[in-house]
């Protein structure tokens, strides 16, 4: 008999501590590469030379930012819960899935215009 039935909550909260682990190793590799020879633009410059187009270095840029955007914006649904509010399991997917969905855009539109 199976005691414990996972939730798809569950993922949603595993997808906040794993981009809290790439969120820390993008920071954490950025200030390596800061005192690397050449510091951190150097090796932006030298990712955008041999990126074979803009559309490709966009995609680079949204997959660092997106896990540093989706941490940042999903401690506003962790605020929300520190009030008691949106405990609900429809309230709990549909904010999961608004998060996911908002932060995606957000890290694509940064990409763009960086």
């Amino acid at each position: 008999k199976q005691w414990y039935q996972r939730r798809g909550s569950s993922g949603i909260n595993a997808e906040y501590g794993g981009t809290g682990v790439a969120y820390s190793a993008v920071v954490y590799g950025g200030a390596i590469l800061t005192v690397c020879p050449g510091g951190f633009s150097s090796y932006v410059h030298l990712a955008e030379t041999y990126a074979p187009g803009a559309g490709l270095m966009i995609a680079i840029k949204s997959v660092v930012l997106w896990p540093l955007v989706y941490h940042s914006l999903n401690g506003f649904r962790h605020l929300a819960w520190d009030m008691g509010k949106g405990f609900q399991i429809p309230v709990l997917y549909k904010s999961g899935w608004t998060m996911l969905a908002i932060s995606l855009a957000t890290s694509l539109i940064l990409a763009a215009s960086l």
